[in-house]
């Protein structure tokens, strides 16, 4: 559930952060300082040595909230669901390609990682699971009927490419996808 909110919790150390630096180094207020200045008068004042070790935690802390800022706005999130038009290479002999058209539904619309998809191949209609692994960019589809399989990758965040099996026909092949 933690990693569903990342990005929010991510963000709200970050503005906390940055709120919390300016207030920290605000100056004394005139009675502080007044205060101050009749107390050394009475007492001899004497300087303290200043420590560095203050200067280089802020330092160490604001390159870490940069680095965390970068990194959420740099993360590529992969997003299969939507429609895909879907192109099935065969490298068995005898089989014909040919072209679908594929909608994927994520079970739950926070966390697109598994879902369901709905294949019409020109007319014919196949459901099946989807499961996406790896950091989000590996996948893995298989029919209800378990008698076909297609494992692939995402090769950028509109197209796919991967090999396929299926088990009925005892065929294989490679297919690509693009995201309309």
């Amino acid at each position: 559930m933690i990693h569903r909110y990342q990005k929010m919790i991510a963000l709200g150390v970050i503005v906390t952060f940055l709120s919390l630096l300016p207030m920290y180094s605000l100056p004394f207020s005139a009675a502080q300082v007044q205060n101050f200045v009749e107390k050394e008068q009475r007492v001899s004042f004497q300087t303290k040595q200043n420590s560095v070790l203050p200067v280089l935690l802020g330092l160490a802390a604001l390159t870490a909230a940069v680095f965390v800022l970068v990194m959420l706005v740099t993360k590529v999130d992969y997003d299969i669901t939507g429609t895909w038009e879907f192109h099935n290479d065969f490298t068995t002999e005898g089989s014909v390609d040919y072209d679908s058209v594929w909608s994927f539904t994520a079970y739950d619309y926070l966390d697109k990682v598994s879902g369901v998809f709905i294949r019409n191949a020109g007319g014919k209609i196949t459901r099946g699971k989807y499961f996406v692994v790896n950091e989000n960019k590996e996948v893995v589809f298989q029919d209800d009927a378990l008698t076909e399989a297609y494992v692939g990758k995402f090769d950028s965040k509109k197209t796919m490419s991967g090999t396929f099996q299926i088990a009925t026909a005892k065929a294989a092949g490679n297919w690509t996808a693009k995201k309309r």
